[in-house]
């Protein structure tokens, strides 16, 4: 048996209650094992075997037998199913539907991507087909990688899921060939142009032989660059009659989303871009159908044609592809705008404020948190944040750039990593000597960190880390107040008892000095000047009645700034 015909699957069962799971799988024993090892490493409470899968000319099958298991706990084999396994798609036709034809292209995708061709074009292209079925196992792979997942949630086994994906690729190449041969399937060099095809069939009850003849011409082309702009000329000689239009625009819609669910499909419409965020914001401009934007002006003027023709609602398709790029790209690991950071937030920011606009069925809510919640990670790493920080002028200027990036992070786990950053940076020994012994007077530095604190407090940072970041401020100006002496000298002053009380409340009511301990300190020092016989016997003056209505004011605010705290 030819070495080809084997290869080993490697499963894992993650607790008592999982299903088995393939993994991955690999064509050399040895290195299966090894792999199947470093899973159960990182899963202790699971369970990990590999799988032998020799393909037999004779049934067309893969037949499996276990090589190798290993587990912390041995699991209660599987119930034996017995169940019929009914596949969602029954005929040849039903392999052009959506999810059909995406799961060929996930299952194939190396085979799509060498030959430069579509799931539509396989199911439409006598040449096509006869190239996969005869091309080796890619096919025979494809239908037991299918097998396996629909075992995994049907009620039947896979041995059975793989017959009847036979059955119906069988039927599916039967239908094709026989279709060549007679031909029922019409060649475009017949027409002269899109829309005299579109109009010949459009009455039809099926779009079969548009699409056999859109097979036929992008045939001619090599590579989905070529083809891409094939149809995209189509797009510009539909029919002028309604229901010819509709027809001949679904069409295309469905060839040309295709092409762009592959990568260097999408790339041969957007073009080359220097970096990630120039590649997101073309896709996003695309989206909201901003045809004329600075980030399309260098792209082929296909994408230009393409999100105009989006935007006027005739390639839904198309837009939900672009929709998914979009997304994928933002949820990668690299950096949209390597070099700076800075540069990356703002477009971040941009991103985000353009796409929520635009948000519907295509690009839920939930889809966008979710990955600009990834794409803010990216912004939080150590490396990332040092080169943020790296041209800050002083700690003071460190703390602002921090807290300026919470308006730009999303995702509750993000604003608690950012939190942690900023009490960092507020408890080193370089942020400590800034602000309690540096340069300037102390009140002002009490100032600059009370406004910390107020925005701080106004974020959407988790209720525990806003506290502790409240707290982390606080504590940082009580040793600004102890080293300047502040209360003391205005408590311990010349001036009358009731001014000198005035003036420690105005501190807390104007935050001059941050809330907590440092507001309670002054009040404390306040009340006692006001409680004092000094202050007693000003007070009893008629001549102060000003004075102790202006320390009543303040001393209610402050009760009732405690209250919101």
């Amino acid at each position: 048996m030819a070495a080809a015909k084997v290869h080993y699957e490697v499963f894992v069962k993650k607790h008592r209650k999982a299903g088995w799971a393939l993994v991955e799988a690999r064509p050399e024993r040895e290195d299966a094992i090894e792999f199947a090892q470093k899973i159960l490493e990182a899963t202790p409470t699971g369970s990990v075997r590999v799988s032998k899968e020799r393909f037999d000319e004779a049934t067309r099958a893969f037949r499996s037998f276990t090589i190798w298991e290993e587990g912390a706990e041995r699991f209660e084999a599987e119930k034996e199913k017995t169940g019929d396994g009914t596949l969602p798609c029954l005929s040849p036709d039903d392999l052009t539907n959506p999810s059909a034809r995406d799961t060929m292209s996930r299952v194939l995708n190396e085979w799509f991507v060498r030959k430069q061709v579509t799931p539509m074009e396989l199911m439409h292209s006598p040449e096509q087909a006869e190239d996969l079925e005869s091309g080796g196992t890619e096919l025979q792979h494809a239908i037991q990688k299918v097998a396996v997942a629909s075992a995994r949630e049907g009620d039947s086994t896979v041995h059975a899921y793989v017959k009847q994906l036979h059955e119906l690729a069988q039927k599916a190449f039967d239908r094709i060939y026989k279709d060549g041969k007679s031909g029922r399937l019409p060649r475009f060099s017949k027409y002269r142009t899109y829309a005299s095809l579109v109009e010949d069939f459009a009455d039809e009850k099926s779009p079969y032989k548009i699409r056999a003849a859109l097979a036929d011409r992008l045939s001619d082309e090599r590579g989905f660059g070529k083809k891409l702009a094939v149809l995209m000329e189509f797009a510009g000689e539909l029919p002028a009659a309604e229901k010819a239009r509709t027809v001949g625009c679904e069409q295309l819609d469905i060839f040309l989303s295709e092409i762009l669910n592959f990568d260097s499909g999408l790339m041969a419409l957007i073009g080359s871009a220097p970096e990630l965020g120039d590649e997101v914001q073309r896709l996003s401009d695309m989206f909201v159908g901003a045809a004329e934007a600075e980030s399309l002006a260098d792209a082929p003027a296909d994408a230009r044609t393409l999100t105009r023709l989006m935007k006027s609602g005739v390639l839904p398709a198309c837009r939900t592809t672009i929709a998914i790029a979009l997304l994928e790209r933002l949820r990668r690991p690299r950096r949209m705008r390597p070099k700076d950071v800075l540069e990356e937030v703002k477009l971040a920011r941009k991103l985000a404020q353009q796409l929520v606009m635009a948000q519907g069925p295509d690009l839920s809510v939930d889809a966008l948190q979710d990955a600009f919640s990834k794409r803010s990670a990216r912004l939080l790493t150590p490396e990332t944040i040092g080169d943020y920080l790296d041209q800050c002028r002083n700690p003071d200027h460190e703390i602002e750039k921090l807290l300026a990036l919470e308006e730009n992070i999303v995702g509750a786990q993000n604003k608690k990593k950012l939190a942690g950053y900023i009490r960092a940076a507020l408890g080193n020994h370089k942020t400590e000597g800034w602000f309690v012994s540096g340069e300037g007077r102390a009140i002002d530095r009490l100032h600059r960190l009370t406004g910390f604190q107020v925005r701080a407090l106004k974020g959407n940072y988790p209720e525990e880390d806003k506290a502790g970041l409240s707290q982390a401020f606080d504590a940082l100006g009580q040793k600004i107040l102890d080293r300047s002496g502040l209360l003391d000298t205005i408590a311990n002053s010349d001036q009358p008892v009731l001014d000198r009380a005035a003036s420690l409340l105005k501190l807390v009511t104007c935050q001059a000095i941050p809330a907590g301990k440092c507001a309670a300190a002054a009040q404390q020092k306040a009340v006692r000047l006001i409680r004092s016989e000094a202050g007693l016997e000003e007070a009893r003056a008629d001549t102060q009645r000003a004075k102790l209505s202006n320390i009543e004011t303040m001393l209610n605010a402050i009760g009732g700034q405690d209250a919101a705290a």
